[in-house]
């Protein structure tokens, strides 16, 4: 079956911005906040699972607990469509490095691939046996893997959906899966605090990291891949050498439980948390440099791509931030998510 995802006249590129490095870093300001409505069968707005920016930066992917996907402009919040074809909670959701596909999935337990070149909608999977938290594509795009609440994690090929691989985790309840920059590695982690690494090409079990006390829910590597960086629900933020498992850093986030995690700039991380903040740290020396308010809510997701961070969760709001700390004003956007027709 085929659905369109965006007309021609909104066709996307495949550019990628350039990050800029943190020596020339400005403070972080808020560029707009985008207050989602609730649609006509709800009586309340959607809570963010996920939020994903295009490779070209002008687009974002939102998934919510409405089991919608909206494809949105990231600089005005306008909606392009909504994509209704789950039937639960859409937990992740995922753009390939080529921008060419968008890969969601969720409560449903079913994994949908969105050819965004062509602007068709294809299913490139059935159902899993369990609920879908955690996607992330390759560094070509050529594999995506795929973690839930099963005692194991996925590895499909991007293209034809096949699975190649499937790699026994340490314990159900999985929340965060991410591939190495070369994707060379692939690590997964969640209830028992254990992040375990693989081979991604031929699936053996390269090593165990016992990070935490309790369950993560984040996970990356740093851009370099030699560190890989997790949090959770022991209010730690930690960094671990990915090579050998070394733990180099920690700290602890106070009361705030993590829930996401985003590398802003090779030497920055952006946390997001249970205290509502966005919180940036120093890679090196896990000092926290700034911290964001404004969300009522945990924040459940965080992404970033060149000069713009995105967060959202819990307060069914998005924030877009100027990581080049221009001095724009911070307007609230409001945009319904139901009703739309291009």
């Amino acid at each position: 079956m085929y659905k369109h995802i965006l007309g021609t006249t909104a066709a996307v590129a495949t550019l990628i911005v350039p990050s800029v490095t943190l020596a020339q870093m400005p403070p972080v300001k808020l560029s707009h906040t985008i207050q989602l409505k609730a649609g006509v069968d709800r009586l309340h707005p959607p809570v963010v699972s996920s939020v994903e920016v295009h490779p070209a930066g002008k687009l974002m992917a939102v998934a919510g607990d409405d089991h919608y996907v909206r494809i949105m402009e990231v600089a005005t919040g306008r909606l392009i469509m909504t994509l209704r074809d789950h039937e639960d909670w859409v937990c992740a959701l995922k753009f390939s490095p080529d921008g060419r596909t968008l890969a969601t999935a969720g409560k449903d337990r079913r994994l949908i691939l969105w050819d965004v070149q062509e602007n068709i909608q294809l299913r490139a999977a059935g159902e899993f046996p369990s609920v879908v938290n955690a996607l992330d594509f390759n560094h070509d795009g050529t594999r995506l893997a795929v973690a839930g609440f099963d005692k194991s994690i996925a590895i499909h090929d991007a293209a034809t959906g096949k699975k190649i691989h499937s790699l026994e985790a340490d314990g159900n309840d999985l929340r965060t899966v991410c591939f190495s920059p070369d994707g060379k590695q692939v690590a997964a982690a969640g209830r028992s605090g254990v992040i375990r690494i693989w081979n991604a090409e031929t699936g053996e079990h390269v090593q165990d990291i016992k990070a935490h006390d309790d369950r993560i829910h984040a996970l990356v590597f740093s851009q370099d891949g030699k560190k890989i960086i997790s949090g959770g629900e022991d209010r730690k933020l930690k960094t671990f050498m990915a090579a050998s498992g070394q733990q180099l850093d920690a700290t602890s986030t106070g009361d705030a439980k993590i829930f996401a995690i985003a590398m802003v700039q090779s030497g920055t991380i952006a946390t997001g948390g249970s205290d509502n903040q966005v919180r940036m740290w120093d890679l090196e020396t896990l000092k926290e440099v700034d911290h964001l308010t404004g969300h009522d809510g945990t924040v459940a997701t965080l992404t970033a791509q060149g000069q713009t961070m995105i967060s959202s969760g819990f307060d069914t709001t998005i924030r877009v931030w100027d990581l080049g700390g221009h001095h724009n004003p911070s307007p609230v956007l409001t945009v319904p998510v139901s009703r739309f027709s291009n």
